[in-house]
């Protein structure tokens, strides 16, 4: 304070000088008690609030965690801990993003997330490509006091089908896995597979299913023979009640010390945090500090079932599986390319080929340019007037963008519709336009566009316009290469369709209002395909019945609720009443017929049976039925024509 200080002091007096108490005309006494009250009051000033309405904004700070076993429980599981940290670290509000394991690389690389919560080996990619530094690695509770900062994978198969004991059992086998960048849910386990001979190609197909869960369900429902998930998602999952362990058999079961889930592999370093490049190193260290300082019994720590984290473990057996693997990053690992050739001579290269080039340029450039040039300037001309009539005219919004998404071109269509002139919206990026929501499916396909994986792509997304309204578009884009085939530039065509989504938001809203009233509806109404199949059961017909609706769906309405008569003997479908509309095309009704619940019980009911005519077509026909309380004319039938 003391050079702010000492100028405050000299303006004030400066400021008494002209009434006659400046520094000439002040006694000793007087002016030393002035100069205490200034300091007293640059002191004291900055106590007091500059207004009674400012306020103190947290910055924002997005957790990425991959969801392993899906978005929900991922929210659940991680929640308390950005509460936790919002608590721990004033000035910041911590949310917690659920990433998918596509979406990784995308939002990181687009700075969408500051922090990652990922398996080791998508931890050691993100730390090559992008610089990604660990802080703190997890520890995984097992029970009170006993805790792990190392995991593997089991491979298992259901104990109600023929044993798979080993490895080499698999080949021929289905397997189901959770994604190709997952550490406990493949990659260790392919290791396993390789050194026991088996690789990817002597499996009958793998089916990589996006969670652990999903995996796990696959194995119980038999659609798979074995599946691949990270140690502790077997046991977890039965103490959650979702599963029995005893319906499991373990494939290769291997023992660790101190080690008390099913095992089939080596074990690995758990997951760490780890922060993203741009992420300051003191926000880092005050994240990784109020981590390892986190309670064991914590709420954080306990929804997240982890007794805490601790000093970051050594991810070098990661880095080794996955050079071992030639696994991204270390798929061209040991490979001499070209690139390798002139990085490392490249110097020299540089040198001789800039000489050579520059004759070879120079000559050509002059002969070339001396012939060409009259014909090109008229070319240019017309192209630019073509070009621009075109652009400025077409009935649909265009740009053109730099391959990072910078707006370069923009037409009167799009302004239109964006609210933004011309020269605002080249101080834009593409993404500045999107919806927040819609950004990360855009990105994703950005990103395959420019890795020349799509030629192009189209995209039905939500713009903000300028007054912050959102309208719905049409994006088409495409890209412009040169003969290197090296991205140079990116067009855009937006199509407003913001009256199509008004129409099938209508169409909706009027479709769940027809669905809502034949639900309400005291009779039971049934629709039947021109097969006298269900295509549409409500509420009211499915509890007479005795049936769920998703069960009546597609099944034969005369086999499910009409196939035996009074007194027990069957009765033919040939002969049935209610369906013979689909063949004559004339409404049918009847009274005191017997219809059968699912549990076997009949009742009474009335009906009418209504053919649906298209043209000269019988298509289906609907059925209105309600329980019958009995009259004098109890079987009576009739038909009335169409």
């Amino acid at each position: 304070m003391g050079a702010e200080s000492g100028t405050g002091i000299r303006v004030l007096t400066s400021r008494l000088s002209p009434i006659g108490l400046g520094d000439g005309a002040l006694v000793p006494g007087l002016r030393r008690a002035l100069i205490l009250l200034c300091l007293l009051t640059l002191v004291l000033l900055p106590a007091f609030p500059a207004s009674a309405h400012e306020t103190t904004e947290k910055t924002d700070i997005k957790i990425g965690v991959l969801a392993k076993r899906g978005a929900e429980r991922t929210l659940s599981k991680w929640g308390n801990t950005a509460a936790y940290l919002d608590k721990a670290i004033p000035g910041y509000h911590f949310h917690i993003v659920p990433m998918k394991f596509d979406e990784i690389p995308v939002l990181v690389d687009n700075r969408l997330v500051d922090f990652v919560i990922v398996n080791s080996a998508i931890y050691v990619d993100l730390g090559v490509r992008y610089g990604v530094r660990r802080l703190v690695t997890l520890k995984n509770r097992l029970s009170p006091g006993l805790h792990l900062t190392r995991f593997g994978s089991v491979v298992f198969s259901h104990a109600g089908r023929p044993a798979i004991e080993t490895f080499p059992e698999l080949k021929g086998k289905r397997v189901a896995a959770v994604h190709r960048t997952s550490l406990g849910g493949w990659i260790m386990a392919l290791r396993e597979f390789e050194e026991a001979g088996v690789t990817e190609s002597d499996l009958d197909g793998v089916s990589f299913l996006e969670t652990h869960d999903a995996v796990v369900q696959a194995v119980l429902d038999k659609q798979v023979d074995a599946g691949v998930v990270r140690t502790d998602t077997l046991e977890r999952m039965a103490k959650e009640g979702k599963i029995s362990l005893k319906d499991f058999r373990v494939v290769g079961p291997r023992d660790a010390e101190d080690f008390p889930f099913r095992l089939s592999t080596r074990l690995y370093p758990e997951w760490p945090i780890a922060k993203v490049k741009h992420v300051s190193n003191d926000l880092a260290k005050a994240v990784a500090t109020a981590l390892i300082q986190m309670p064991q019994d914590s709420p954080a720590a306990n929804s997240a079932n982890i007794d805490g984290w601790t000093i970051p473990e050594n991810y070098q057996p990661v880095h080794d599986i996955l050079r071992m693997m030639a696994l991204s990053p270390y798929e061209n690992f040991g490979e001499v390319s070209l690139t390798a050739v002139v990085r490392t001579y490249r110097y020299w290269l540089m040198g001789f080929g800039l000489g050579i080039l520059i004759l070879v340029v120079l000559g050509a450039r002059i002969v070339r340019l001396n012939r060409a040039l009259g014909l090109w300037q008229a070319d240019l001309q017309q192209s630019e007037e073509r070009f621009k009539g075109t652009f400025e005219q077409a009935a649909v919004g265009m740009v053109h963008c730099t391959p990072e998404g910078g707006l370069v071109l923009a037409n009167k269509k799009l302004c239109e519709m964006s609210g933004f002139s011309e020269y605002e919206l080249r101080q834009l990026n593409v993404n500045d336009l999107t919806d927040p929501d819609d950004l990360p499916e855009e990105l994703l396909l950005f990103d395959r566009l420019r890795r020349g994986e799509i030629p192009h792509f189209s995209v039905q997304k939500r713009i903000i316009r300028k007054d912050g309204k959102r309208r719905w578009v049409q994006q088409t884009v495409s890209c412009l290469r040169d003969d290197a085939g090296e991205l140079k530039s990116l067009v855009a065509v937006v199509d407003d369709i913001e009256k199509t989504k008004e129409l099938e938001r209508s169409i909706d809203h009027e479709q769940k209002q027809r669905d809502m009233i034949l639900n309400i509806a005291g009779d039971g109404i049934l629709g039947l395909d021109s097969e006298g199949r269900h295509t549409f059961v409500n509420l009211a017909a499915a509890r007479m019945l005795g049936w769920e609706v998703s069960d009546m769906l597609g099944q034969l309405s005369h086999a499910m609720w009409h196939h035996t008569r009074p007194d027990g003997s069957p009765f033919p479908e040939s002969a049935c009443p209610i369906t013979s509309v689909l063949e004559q095309g004339k409404v049918h009704r009847g009274r005191d017929e017997f219809f059968w619940r699912k549990n076997g019980s009949p009742f009474r009911a009335e009906y009418i049976s209504t053919p649906i005519v298209e043209g000269d077509e019988i298509t289906g026909a609907v059925v209105v039925f309600r329980e019958y309380s009995g009259g004098s004319d109890a079987s009576s039938t009739g038909d009335d024509g169409v």
